[in-house]
């Protein structure tokens, strides 16, 4: 499968979210994409894409107050949605 090309806006996006997913990364956050644990590259082409729908963080803190893990959960309406 061919990857898409980025536009501008979306290359720019990705870049900065992917430099944050990896922050979070080595500092052993998981990040999960709709109830999936994925990579950070996975994570940020979706988010910075937005094709088929936005994505949300929910950020999950433990009880000492550290991040422990990220969720992007699909948000709005999707293009290809059937109803």
């Amino acid at each position: 499968m061919k990857k898409k090309k980025f536009t501008k806006e979306e290359r720019i996006r990705y870049d900065a979210l992917l430099k944050q997913m990896k922050h979070y990364e080595k500092q052993g956050v998981e990040i999960l994409l709709s109830g999936e644990r994925c990579s950070p590259e996975k994570a940020a082409s979706a988010c910075a894409v937005k094709e088929h729908g936005c994505y949300m963080g929910d950020y999950i803190w433990n009880e000492k107050g550290e991040l422990t893990e990220i969720h992007y959960d699909k948000v709005g309406k999707s293009s290809d949605r059937h109803s």
